[in-house]
């Protein structure tokens, strides 16, 4: 064999040993890979061990795979200038794309060589990627031969080892990437591919304890603030420690004047701290952030009223927003240099924000909710009356210096049973009888009645026994549900023994005009028959006598009324009880009253023939007489009345009528208004605007003697449709 024969066997046979040295070199390498934790550091040892350790590797970049793009993470060894790198970096590839998106999508290892430079190897590209692959075309060598060696970790592809192999005109040996080199280089790539996600998870971890350290550095300086400044000046310093060399601002959103107020920096210029002070919303730099909740990570701009920012030799600004659920409580504004959206991670600022937004939310709801009660404490101490608040329960929870007064206590029981109250106060009825639980004014408050001027009897200031008017309401949420109740209390000692001292006046005075009454009606009637029997009456003389009679006839009702008013103060009116037919006794009142309903038509409705109750029947006439009687005098003329009777349905019925007698009054009046309902059967009471003649006893002492017999009554009125008053008497068991 001639030495020209065996030249290009030792060729092979040194190509061979320095590609088998190079490979043992860098399987040798791999293993220092795994004890490196940072990805970053971990990128740049990957693409720097292939340069070096490969004799026919010029260059390396490592392309990395996430949210659907490879990203250059890593570059080395390629003859690049500054704008061609920082092209190459912005540069995000899709599958499919150049030698790298190739090997992603095929998920194999793929070689190719070019002496036309690499922009012949790098079709497709999007337009975004294409400027910067022009740029590497025109720097890199003509001849290339180029390896793209997908990350594998299982099935996986997370990314893209791409290897050059530059054919410049120094270098006199260049070998190019050869199919033999792509298993060893992907044993390499796997390698590597696992430290990173090794590399990746560890740094997850770690991000997760810085922001779980951070979240509880928030969490703290939230439960160990004394006031929102405290809060707000505690929140920035940790969210300041978690951006180093960033400055910022919490800026407060005042919804009522539409402002951003400055609640606390650090290391702002002087000016800008002045502009931050207060800031119209829609003039400031953040106007985004509040109206849309989005974080906003952007350079500095002129033209956003951030000159002041840039004068002072800041680049880049943060905002995000301090949300509360849906609403913007205020905005983290954070200023720095120009990588300052790369340090400021959202991830990790969000939460904290969202969490001082709440706080922030809490403490102005807070501070809220003590000026409303500071507030009401002042418009309850200073009623005259005596005020008091319970729970659901019944417990007292508030009550106002005039209660304590008027209940002759230094204080009050709080948080006392219902249970315990009539003992207590020593509380009973207006008549002296023993007060049930379901009468107390809580409990009836409690159980969603609403009530005026019910009097009881209990020990008062001095001691003795006073006689209160309680009012209350029950205090409902949003839902109706009742979370409490409220009452309301004043002595009516004084107003009382007034009042009892007219009644008992006004009973002597009808005691004593009601002999003479009887007699001038008496000696009336007498004149008015004789008047009538006369052949040549005087007409002047009879319409004369027939007034007379009906004044002293409607002044003997008036006179006895009042005497009925004192019967039963004194406890002294009794029912004379007996078998009462309904039917004929309310034909009988429609015929009396026939005369004064002049063009109205009075009508009977019945269900039944005959309808007999156990009652009075005395008390019960004079109960339908009133009502019909209101009903002439307040409905307009040529309207009907009608009296309806029938026997009432279970659910008008109370649980102690086993089956009752319904009788109904309509009319067609004006009505009776709704807050005047409430006082209509008191005694005396009258409507306003109502000008008929009358004491205000009549409705009184219907209800009276309905309740005498068991039954109940009450007004159903419509303010422009008239009133229909319904009364129940309880039936004759057979």
């Amino acid at each position: 064999m001639t030495e020209k024969q065996q030249t290009p066997r030792r060729a092979r046979r040194s190509s061979r040993r320095s590609h088998t040295a190079d490979m043992l070199g860098l399987l040798r390498a791999a293993p220092s890979l795994v004890a490196t934790l940072d990805p970053k550091t971990l990128y740049s040892q990957i693409v720097n061990g292939a340069v070096h350790t490969l004799s026919f590797i010029q260059g390396a970049i490592l392309w990395i795979y996430a949210d659907g793009r490879l990203r250059p993470l890593a570059i080395a060894g390629l003859p690049l200038d500054d704008t061609a790198t920082q092209a190459l970096m912005k540069c995000h590839l899709r599958s499919g794309e150049g030698p790298a998106g190739t090997a992603l999508q095929r998920g194999t290892p793929q070689r190719n060589t070019t002496r036309l430079g690499y922009r012949e190897l790098a079709t497709p590209l999007s337009p975004a990627c294409a400027t910067a692959f022009q740029l590497l075309s025109e720097q890199l060598p003509r001849r290339i031969a180029n390896a793209t060696i997908p990350l594998l970790v299982g099935p996986e592809v997370t990314g893209v080892l791409e290897l050059f192999s530059l054919g410049t005109p120094e270098n006199d040996t260049w070998r190019p990437i050869e199919d033999a080199d792509l298993p060893d280089l992907q044993i390499f790539a796997s390698i590597a591919a696992a430290t990173i996600k090794n590399a990746q998870l560890y740094d997850d971890v770690q991000h997760s304890e810085r922001r779980l350290k951070a979240f509880d550095a928030v969490v703290t300086a939230i439960q160990t603030a004394a006031d929102l400044q405290d809060l707000v000046h505690s929140a920035l310093d940790v969210v300041l420690e978690l951006v180093p060399g960033a400055c910022g601002a919490l800026l407060l959103l005042d919804t009522e004047h539409d402002l951003l107020r400055l609640g606390a920096q650090r290391d702002l210029p002087g000016d800008a701290i002045a502009l931050l002070q207060s800031l119209p919303v829609a003039d400031s730099p953040c106007a985004e952030v509040v109206h849309y909740g989005q974080p906003s990570l952007r350079p500095l701009l002129e033209e956003r009223n951030e000159g002041l920012f840039l004068e002072a030799g800041l680049a880049a600004t943060a905002y995000f927003p301090l949300l509360a659920g849906g609403t913007v409580a205020g905005v983290l504004a954070l200023y720095g240099t120009p990588d300052l959206n790369r340090r400021a991670d959202q991830a990790m600022l969000m939460p904290i924000c969202n969490q001082v937004g709440f706080a922030i939310a809490n403490v102005r709801l807070y501070d809220d909710s003590q000026a409303e009660r500071r507030k009401l404490n002042t418009v309850v101490t200073s009623i005259a009356e005596g005020v008091l608040l319970c729970d659901s329960r019944g417990r007292l929870t508030l009550a106002n210096e005039a209660a304590l007064t008027l209940l002759g206590l230094n204080s009050l029981p709080f948080e006392q049973p219902l249970a315990e109250m009539p003992d207590f106060y020593r509380m009973r009825e207006i008549d002296g009888s023993p007060l049930e639980l379901n009468r107390l004014p809580f409990a009836r408050a409690l159980s969603g009645e609403i009530f005026q001027d019910y009097r009881l009897i209990l020990r008062g200031v001095s001691g003795d026994e006073t006689v209160m008017s309680f009012s209350g309401a029950p205090a409902r949420t949003d839902n109706g549900t009742i979370e409490g109740a409220v009452v309301v209390f004043r002595d009516i000692t004084a107003s009382q023994r007034v009042e009892r001292a007219k009644d008992e006046f006004l009973a002597v005075a009808a005691h004593e005009l009601r002999s003479p009454l009887a007699a001038v009606r008496s000696y009336a009637d007498l004149l008015l028959r004789r008047e009538k029997q006369r052949n040549e009456a005087d007409p002047r003389d009879l319409h004369g006598l027939t007034i007379l009679s009906q004044q002293v006839s409607h002044m003997l009702r008036l006179v006895d009324n009042l005497l009925d008013v004192s019967r039963i103060d004194a406890g002294q009116l009794d029912l004379q009880i007996q078998p009462t037919e309904l039917v004929s006794l309310i034909s009988q009142v429609l015929d009396q009253q026939r005369p004064a309903a002049g063009s109205r038509e009075l009508i009977l409705e019945s269900d039944d023939d005959a309808l007999e109750v156990e009652g009075d029947p005395l008390r019960i006439r004079q109960v339908i007489t009133n009502l019909v009687g209101n009903a002439i005098k307040y409905s307009p003329a040529e309207s009907p009345v009608t009296v309806r009777l029938r026997r009432a349905r279970s659910s008008e019925l109370g649980d102690d009528e086993a089956s009752a007698a319904l009788i109904s009054v309509i009319d067609s009046g004006a009505g009776v208004p709704v807050e005047q309902r409430a006082k209509l059967f008191q005694r005396y009471f009258r409507a306003r605007g109502q000008r008929a003649e009358g004491l205000g006893l009549g409705l009184y002492l219907s209800r009276q003697f309905v309740q005498m017999h068991g039954g109940k009554i009450w007004v159903d009125s419509n303010d422009s449709a008239g009133s229909i008053f319904s009364f129940t008497l309880p039936l004759s068991q057979p």
